[in-house]
């Protein structure tokens, strides 16, 4: 599974990977790395989306690194620079690699699922819910979009595909309303998990990033630790604008990870790095698909790897 997984996660990255590798075309014949050399692979990093300042310290790795030439292998490759800068990327990423997913005595845990229309909250709420039960967990999905009936058609369908327990309010109704009769609902039913799906929103639309606010208040009325993680959904083909949305809904209800999808055919995988290197946050999952397995846990290592299309 997990070597299915990575090549997936390959093939989805594929243009990502040829864009990142594109800044170092340059190398290639090259004895030494001078300054101009440098200089070009910076610029080619920054412009694959992997930031400033992640792509300063790839380039100030490799200025510094002692490449060993010899009889057979005279020039520098391009293996040899990928597979120093594979080991940088790992060094950024590897704090960002935590589970999902807790199993203490504090139950159910809350999974709460925030972002921008279309980023992919309800297919992630399914796909989480999918994982939990091959863990034979007991799962509630609460539908808090109340404004969208195919959203919460959408869910129920998750729902009833994973097995998993429902809940919904009525159309219009308070958004926080829902998730605490929800919370009361998952724990008449000694439920593990209760993940919530919430409407998309607008990061720059005051009243309704209020409205999260609320709902992690009112949550907290039943479980002072609850929500216990409170995960933006992103889309990785949007690329650097994807730092604003988690700038601004990290400042409201203090994010505990990312999950980001859509990252099949996108040419912005780099993203991660630079939202990894920004914000220190945890990247619980990524995405690569529609398919109910094209989401799985992140990996520093492979994704590194499948980023510079190595093995």
């Amino acid at each position: 599974m997990a070597f299915n997984w990575f090549k997936k996660l390959k093939t989805g990255l594929s243009k990502s990977a040829q864009k990142v590798e594109k800044a170092f075309t340059s190398v290639i014949g090259k004895k030494k790395l001078n300054e101009s050399i440098l200089t070009e692979i910076e610029d080619q990093l920054i412009s694959s989306d992997l930031g400033v300042n992640a792509s300063v310290k790839i380039v100030d790795k490799l200025r510094n690194h002692k490449f060993e030439l010899t009889q057979k292998n005279k020039d520098i490759s391009k293996e040899m620079i990928l597979h120093v800068v594979k080991d940088e990327l790992n060094k950024i990423l590897i704090n960002s690699e935590q589970s999902l997913f807790n199993d203490n005595n504090d139950k159910p845990q809350v999974i709460l699922l925030i972002g921008v229309n279309g980023s992919g909250k309800t297919t992630t709420a399914g796909k989480i819910a999918s994982m939990l039960k091959e863990k034979n967990k007991k799962v509630v999905i609460a539908a808090c979009d109340t404004f969208r009936a195919a959203a919460v058609e959408q869910l129920e369908k998750w729902a009833s595909r994973t097995k998993s327990l429902f809940f919904k309010g009525t159309n219009s109704t308070d958004a926080a309303s829902v998730a605490f009769k929800a919370l009361e609902y998952s724990i008449k039913e000694k439920a593990d998990y209760l993940i919530v799906d919430t409407a998309g929103r607008l990061q720059n639309k005051s009243g309704l990033m209020d409205e999260l606010s609320k709902i992690c208040r009112v949550i907290a009325k039943l479980n002072p630790n609850a929500p216990h993680n409170k995960i933006v959904v992103l889309d990785g083909t949007v690329g650097q604008n994807a730092h604003s949305q988690v700038k601004n809904f990290h400042e409201q209800i203090q994010l505990t990870g990312m999950i980001i999808t859509k990252l099949d055919g996108s040419a912005k995988g780099g993203v991660i790095i630079s939202l990894a290197e920004q914000f220190k946050l945890p990247i619980f999952a990524v995405g690569v698909g529609e398919k109910v397995d094209d989401l799985d846990i992140f990996k520093a290592d492979d994704y590194s790897k499948a980023l510079l299309n190595l093995e």
